[in-house]
């Protein structure tokens, strides 16, 4: 699946379908979390591949989660990033 298709996926993904998909990346986060989290989802652009998360949201994930927490959800996600999307 490319990574348009998959940011569609998560973004028509019902809250339930989306802690499935987490769970695929073997990602786990509280049901609290996943509320906070979830509508964050329709502010996902392909743009944040070239620039990054902007700061804006990032600041949101960090009032959501705290900050240990955003920063160890973030490196998370770092690992699980394909290789293709990873800075060489």
């Amino acid at each position: 699946m490319d990574i348009s298709k998959f940011i569609y996926q998560l973004q028509t993904s019902s809250i339930k379908e989306f802690k499935n998909i987490l769970l695929g990346f073997d990602i786990k986060l509280s049901d609290k979390e996943l509320k906070g989290v979830y509508p964050l989802l329709q502010e996902i652009s392909l743009s944040w591949l070239l620039i990054g998360v902007p700061l804006p949201i990032q600041h949101k994930l960090v009032d959501i989660l705290g900050e240990d927490r955003a920063i160890d959800l973030f490196n998370q996600l770092k690992e699980k990033v394909p290789s293709s999307f990873k800075e060489k």
